[in-house]
């Protein structure tokens, strides 16, 4: 004898399924980078950026919060980029409220 699956729950697994698929793939794309000189860095404490402003080869200006976490590079090394005029590259997230928040930097 078989059993017929109750429609409802049927459609609200396949929902659950669909919104969780939407969600992984949505972060599949990798992390958002920029890269450009630095300009200016502001020190939360001798490991941490308060903030750090870069200027891309277009010329735009992107300013970062620290969020008082070590993003890789202490505030004394990314000054040693600036004063080499050497380029960075920030990985970031766009928190949704205005700012970005630095995730990483590399060379």
């Amino acid at each position: 004898m078989l059993r017929k699956v109750p429609v409802i729950p049927a459609m609200l697994l396949i929902a659950a399924i669909a919104v969780i698929a939407y969600g992984i793939l949505s972060r599949v794309d990798g992390p958002v980078t920029v890269r450009g000189q630095v300009v200016s860095v502001e020190r939360a404490s001798v490991t941490t950026i308060s903030s750090l402003t870069i200027e891309d080869r277009a010329g735009k200006r992107w300013t970062f919060q620290g969020g008082g976490t070590f993003a890789g590079f202490t505030p004394s090394h990314l000054e040693e980029h600036r004063a080499l005029r050497e380029q960075v590259t920030v990985e970031y997230e766009d928190s949704g409220s205005g700012f970005l928040k630095i995730l990483g930097i590399t060379d």
